[in-house]
C-alpha cells in the first residue's frame, strides 16, 4: 500500500476514500490467496506423512513357532487340541465351538462295564439285541445309555455363541492454556492505514463513546481531517502474548488416530503509542477447533503424538481506546503441532503441546496476527479419560 500511495502522488491522481478501499482490499485478497497456496504446499505433505506413516502399520509375526524337542521323560508341556471331528467353526467369527454330536469314529460300548477291546462294532442295538431302527419321535439309545446333551446336526441353527461385548470408543476431555512465544511490534502511518487513522482520531475529538463498524463510511470522513491536522503521524504497535484458554473433547477413531473439537477463548491485547497518545486495544475470540492427531510413539507412560488442525474464530468484542469497534469477518487458520503426553494415574493425563499456525484472514485492527500471520504457540493441560 505504501508504494501504492507514492506512485499515486507521484503521478498526481490520488484516488478517493472509497478508491483507497477497493485497492486495499484487492491487495488484501491477491495476499490471501498467496498464502492459502503456501500453506497447502506445507500441510498436504504433512497430512500424507501423518495419514500413511510406516509407525501406524502394525507388524504381525511372518513365521510360526518352532517346536522344540525335550529330553527323554519330561512331558511335552504344549496344549492338547481338540478331535477336528469334535470341533466346528462359528460362520461369523470363526471361533471353535465343541460339536456336541458324537464322532463316529469312537467306539460305542454296549454295556458300561463292558471291555473297551471286546468291542468290535459300534453299532447301536435294542435291550433284546436286535439292530435299532430309526423311528420318528424316538430318541438314539445311545443318548438314553449315556445321558448327555442333545444331538445338534451341523445344518441346524442350534449353536449359541458367545456373548460378544462390543468395544466402546475411549473418549476423553481436557482443559488446555496457552500463549505466544514472543512479543511483537509494529509502525503504521496514517497516510497508509485509514481506518486507523480515523479511530485515533476518533478517540481524541470524537464523540464520548461511538460505536464503529469496520471500515465503513461511518469512519471515512474523518480521514481527511485527520491526515490534514497530522499528515507524518504514525501509530506505534507493542503487541503482547495472545492468551488461550479451552475445553476440548477428543475420540479415538482407529487404533493410534485421534479426533478433536471444543471450544476456545483468546485474548488479544496490544498498545498503541501516537499523537492521540497511549491507546489500550483489546480483541476477545471464541473458536472452534477441528485437529486430528497420530500416537506416533508409546513407552512408560509417555505418549508422543503429532498431527494438523484447522480453527475458526470470531471476534465477539474489540475496542481501541475508549472506540467500540467491529470485525465481522471469521478469522480461519491452519495448524500443525506435535505434543508429549505423561499418564499420571488412573485416568488422568499431563500434555504439552507446540503448535504453529497460519491465519488464512486478517482483522481491520492491527493486531498481533496481521502482520506476521505465521505463529508459534506453547499449549499444556490436562486430559480425563472417561
Amino acid at each position: 500500500m505504501d508504494a501504492v500511495r507514492e506512485q499515486c502522488f507521484s503521478d498526481g491522481a490520488a484516488p478517493s476514500p472509497d478508491g483507497w478501499s477497493q485497492i486495499g482490499g484487492k491487495m488484501r485478497r491477491a495476499a490471501a490467496r498467496r498464502r492459502a497456496i503456501l500453506a497447502a504446499g506445507m500441510i498436504l505433505p504433512m497430512a500424507a506423512l501423518l495419514l500413511w506413516a510406516p509407525w501406524r502399520k502394525e507388524e504381525l509375526p511372518t513365521s510360526q513357532p518352532v517346536a522344540q524337542s525335550l529330553p527323554a521323560g519330561i512331558p511335552d508341556p504344549s496344549p492338547v487340541l481338540p478331535d477336528p471331528s469334535l470341533v466346528i467353526l462359528s460362520e461369523s467369527e470363526g471361533s471353535p465351538i465343541p460339536r456336541t454330536t458324537p464322532s463316529t469314529n469312537l467306539p460305542f460300548f454296549e454295556d458300561e462295564e463292558a471291555n473297551p477291546s471286546d468291542i468290535s462294532s459300534n453299532a447301536a442295538t435294542n435291550e433284546d439285541g436286535s439292530p435299532w431302527e430309526e423311528i420318528p419321535g424316538q430318541d438314539h439309545p445311545r443318548n438314553q445309555r449315556f445321558p448327555g446333551p442333545p444331538v445338534v446336526g451341523d445344518d441346524e441353527q442350534q449353536i449359541r455363541e458367545a456373548p460378544r461385548k462390543e468395544a466402546r470408543p475411549r473418549i476423553a476431555v481436557g482443559l488446555r492454556a496457552g500463549a505466544g512465544t514472543f512479543r511483537r511490534t509494529a509502525d503504521i502511518a496514517w497516510q497508509s492505514a485509514p481506518y486507523i487513522a480515523a479511530l485515533t482520531y476518533l478517540n481524541v475529538a470524537g464523540p464520548a463513546n461511538p460505536g464503529v463498524k469496520s471500515n465503513t463510511s461511518n469512519t471515512l470522513p474523518f480521514v481527511p481531517v485527520a491526515n490534514v491536522l497530522y499528515p507524518d503521524a504514525v501509530s506505534h504497535y507493542t503487541h503482547d502474548l495472545p492468551l488461550t484458554v479451552g475445553l476440548s473433547v477428543r475420540m479415538e477413531l482407529a487404533p493410534r488416530f485421534w479426533l478433536e473439537s471444543g471450544l476456545e477463548y483468546t485474548y488479544l491485547h496490544s498498545v498503541q503509542e501516537s499523537v492521540a497518545g497511549r491507546l489500550d486495544q483489546r480483541l476477545h475470540f471464541i473458536g472452534i477447533p477441528l485437529r486430528a492427531d497420530v500416537r506416533i510413539l508409546s513407552a512408560g507412560g509417555f505418549d508422543l503424538y503429532a498431527g494438523l488442525g484447522a480453527r475458526m474464530e470470531k471476534c465477539v468484542s474489540a475496542t481501541l481506546g475508549r472506540i467500540s469497534c467491529e470485525e465481522p469477518r471469521l478469522q480461519w487458520s491452519a495448524e500443525a503441532f506435535g505434543g508429549i503426553q505423561y499418564r499420571l494415574g488412573g485416568h488422568v493425563h499431563l500434555y504439552f503441546q507446540p503448535e504453529l499456525s497460519y491465519y488464512f484472514t486478517r482483522t481491520d485492527l492491527v493486531t498481533y496476527r496481521t502482520e506476521h500471520p505465521f505463529g508459534l504457540t506453547l499449549h499444556a493441560g490436562l486430559r480425563f479419560d472417561l
